[in-house]
Order: C-alpha cells, then structure tokens, then sequence
C-alpha cells in the first residue's frame, strides 16, 4: 500500500514535467479568405456629379486596412479621397491580417469631370503653381557649393516636427540641427542633383530627375498634397534628395513659400527625420 503511495505521486510529477516540456506551438493563425474582408470602396455622386468623392471604409475589426488609390496611399479605417481631375482611377485594397496579408480585388473608380476646387489651395499652388501649371525644384546646393536660401540642402530633426518647426504634440521629440554646409562638406558633395517637378495639367503629376543617382534617373509618377495634415505623398517615384537611394513616400511640409520649401521625411528605423530644403527655379 505504501507502495501504491509513494508511486502515484510520482506518475503525476512526471506527467506535468512532460506536459511542461512539451513543445509549445507558435504557428499563425491560417490566412483569411478574401470574402471575409469588407473593404468598402463608395463614390459618392451627390457631392460631385463627377464621381470626384470617394469614401474607403473598412468595416472588418481586427485587420488594418491599406489603401492605394492612385493619387496616395492611406491606412484609416475611414478615409475620403477627392480626385480633382477626370479620369479612371484604380484603388488597390489589402488588409493586414493575424495571419499575413490579404489582397483584395482593385476596384476601378471613373470620374467623368474635373473638380479644380480641390487643387486651389494656396498650398496647391505654392506647390505646383496650380491648376493647369508646373512648377521646378531643386535642391538648395549647387555644382558650386553654393546655397541660396538655406544654410545647406539639408537639416536633420526628431521625428514629431511638423508644419512650421513645431511639434505635434507637447513636449514631443522636435530637436533640429541645421547644419552649414561648407562647415560639414561630409554630409554630401557639390553638385547639380537635379529637379524635381509638380505639376496640374491634367493630374497630379511628379516628374524627378535625379542626376546624382545612377540608379534613378528621370522617374514620373504622382502626389498628393493634404492641405489640412500638411504633408505630400508620392506614388510610383522617389522625391529628389541627396543621393541616397532612399524610398520616401511621404513628406511632411516644415515650410512651403513662393521660393523655397522644406520637406520631412522619416528616417527608418530612428526617431528623427532629414529635412530637405529646396528652391524654386528661376
């Protein structure tokens, strides 16, 4: 019988020692199918006759949703997209899932006339010099060294600056450094590094030639002023800068007038932002 005791005890030790060291099974959870995504794409005719306001709406919880559509690129649950000119419009959908990512079936928009309400913001025309124009950028550096509005082609900042040179939000990470260039020759060579071009004749169009990069070349895509958040986004090109091959697709604006302009753009993986400065071109 003391026996029979003393055993007992013992087999059930040794079960919860098994079950403890059991592998456990970190797999994911299986990929959803694309049907039991509701990623709403509704051209709303009432606001425009033309089909110029679009609202994306994802009504599945638990997956974030991604929207490229066309002009820029949006991960709200909730957005409205405004296209100023005629034209079909492709948005791509695909939500970010527990167990990877979905894609979506890209839905074709068409806008049959144009809304240049949109584009007449006098940020849109700082920027592009409005509707039916283009307007020329280039870097604040030239083949000589020399800068003409700035202290150099480019700053440096914590990663909450906004527009103005403030912060987003009390206390928040908006250091600056603006360096002098012929003080800190190390941060880049003289040189032309070529142009980049925001243009309304027709579309939202960017044209960038990147004359420092031989990877790059002259590259066309599309942008997206948000007058209210003060940021550009680029779809289908790299914004023009310093030679670095960087993929930027979103700047915030630091500063924007008739001559010169100042962009934002993350640094990856650091709490900081490079800021590059730019001029108009005469």
């Amino acid at each position: 019988m003391k026996l029979i005791k003393l055993i007992i005890p013992l087999v059930f030790i040794v079960a919860v020692l098994v079950l403890s060291c059991k592998k456990k099974d970190y797999s994911l959870p299986g990929l959803p199918d694309k049907s039991a995504i509701n990623m709403e794409v509704k051209q709303d005719l009432t606001v425009d006759p033309g089909g110029n306001t679009v609202y994306l709406i994802n009504h599945t919880d638990k997956v974030e949703p991604v929207w490229d559509y066309a002009t820029g690129k949006s991960m709200r649950r909730a957005d409205t997209v405004r296209y100023a000119f005629k034209g079909d419009y492709k948005i791509a959908r695909s939500a970010i899932t527990d167990g990877g990512i979905v894609y979506l079936d890209t839905i074709t928009i068409h806008v049959t006339k144009d809304n240049l309400n949109y584009v007449n913001n006098p940020l849109w025309i700082l920027l592009s010099g409005g509707p039916g124009n283009e307007k020329t950028w280039l870097l604040d550096l030239d083949a000589n060294g020399v800068s003409k509005v700035f202290d150099g082609p480019m700053y440096f900042g914590g990663d909450e600056l906004i527009w103005g040179s403030q912060c987003s939000k009390p206390n928040g990470n908006c250091w600056t450094w603006a360096p002098k260039w012929s003080d800190n020759t190390w941060l880049c060579p003289k040189g032309d590094y070529g142009t980049m071009t925001f243009s309304l004749k027709g579309g939202p169009f960017v044209k960038v030639d990147q004359k420092m990069i031989s990877t790059s070349g002259i590259t066309s895509g599309t942008y997206y002023l948000d007058k209210d958040a003060k940021t550009v986004s680029f779809s289908g090109v790299i914004p023009l800068n310093l030679g670095k091959d960087q993929v930027y697709a979103k700047a915030t604006l630091i500063s924007l007038t008739d001559k010169s302009m100042q962009m934002a753009f993350k640094t990856p993986s650091k709490a900081e932002v490079g800021i590059y400065n730019y001029i108009a071109k005469e």
